[in-house]
């Protein structure tokens, strides 16, 4: 029993040192772009390797090709200093709240999210 419950304190230390050092990453690289945007993390469910972690940017600006570049290059940076696989969703915030507001994903993000 004892075994058991070092390891899940071992796991939850490593998740909560993980999720500072990525919120702090995509704070430094995706939220300085748009420092007036909502950027939500999803981190996975459980211990899984293979998934994402997920980011949403809710912004007052018009998304185009070229917004999504700047935010893209910001992803690949928190990806190469993290070593994590992110996955990034740039919506503009009118968007967002108008057309997602009744589906899964809207909730999802707004219950289990995490807001920079």
């Amino acid at each position: 029993m004892f075994v058991i419950w070092m390891q899940f304190n071992f796991i939850f230390a490593a998740m909560n040192e993980q999720t500072g050092d990525i919120s702090d990453l995509v704070k430094k690289h995706i939220q300085a772009l748009d420092p007036y945007a909502e950027v939500v993390i999803l981190f996975p469910e459980g211990v899984s390797i293979h998934e994402d972690i997920v980011v949403y940017v809710l912004t007052n600006e018009k998304v185009n090709f070229q917004l999504e570049q700047q935010y893209l290059d910001a992803r690949y940076n928190v990806e190469l200093e993290s070593g994590k696989s992110i996955s990034l969703y740039i919506y503009s915030k009118e968007d967002w709240h108008k057309q997602f507001k009744d589906t899964p994903i809207y909730k999802k993000v707004h219950l289990e999210g995490v807001y920079l």
